[in-house]
């Protein structure tokens, strides 16, 4: 079927409207909807029945039309947040929850491999993609590793680069487990979800270009705004078989 012009106009416009809505909400109205995008009820039944077939949408019978939230597919590849972000076409920001310097507990000090009570830069900052809240990370990272380093740079950068920029620190490798859990009420008013929502907890070791551990964190991702994708092949041996 040909696409015209004011199809994809009307196509844009509805995208825009339910990619701004949480999973869930209900929609207007045709009537409203009709009215507000200044199009006939039928062409925007067949817009409408499109996104639908597509997933975007659910209609259910007696009670309206829901937003049916999109989740992102996140590689395992070693690239920040950002670079997820603007891949897909999205504006990525950060809200900074809280930096502090804290003292390395037992846990902190076996990843680093330094003496439990070494100074750490503990970062935590709420992943937002085109101003929608998508994960809760926190990254520790060893004080005297990275002398004058500014949390606050972390507003509007990215980590990694900041570690390449200023400390010449490449990222060479990473480690991660990723873990189903549910969110506490507070994570939840900063996730904009309701208490007990499934998340995926990602937990990653990063390590530079020497080998040495540079960054240990968390990432609690929203389970309906990602899912991850991994790649596997069987071995050389195993195909010539």
């Amino acid at each position: 079927m040909v696409t015209t012009a004011k199809q994809e106009r009307l196509r844009h416009a509805l995208m825009s409207l339910i990619s701004t809505e949480p999973d869930g909400t209900r929609l207007p109205t045709e009537r409203a909807l009709s009215e507000q995008l200044g199009v006939a009820r039928e062409t925007l039944r067949l817009a409408m029945r499109t996104l639908q077939e597509e997933g975007h949408i659910q209609r259910r019978q007696g009670t309206g039309t829901f937003v049916v939230a999109q989740a992102w597919v996140k590689p395992f590849a070693l690239r920040s947040f950002s670079e997820d972000m603007r891949e897909r076409g999205l504006k990525p920001s950060s809200r900074m929850l809280g930096a502090s310097i804290i003292k390395a507990d037992a846990k902190l000090a076996q990843h680093f491999k330094v003496s439990p009570g070494e100074p750490l830069h503990e970062v935590r900052r709420l992943r937002l993609a085109d101003g929608l809240p998508m994960a809760l990370e926190t990254a520790y990272l060893v004080r005297s590793r990275l002398p004058g380093f500014k949390p606050k740079l972390l507003e509007k950068q990215s980590l990694y680069d900041v570690l390449a920029r200023d400390f010449g620190i490449a990222m060479r490798s990473a480690k991660q487990q990723i873990l189903a859990t549910v969110v506490t009420a507070d994570e939840a008013a900063l996730l904009g979800v309701a208490a007990f929502s499934p998340a995926l907890l990602v937990e990653r070791h990063v390590l530079a270009a020497t080998g040495e551990l540079i960054e240990y964190g968390t990432s609690l991702y929203r389970a309906d705004r990602y899912r991850f994708e991994v790649n596997v092949m069987r071995s050389s041996a195993e195909v010539a078989t």
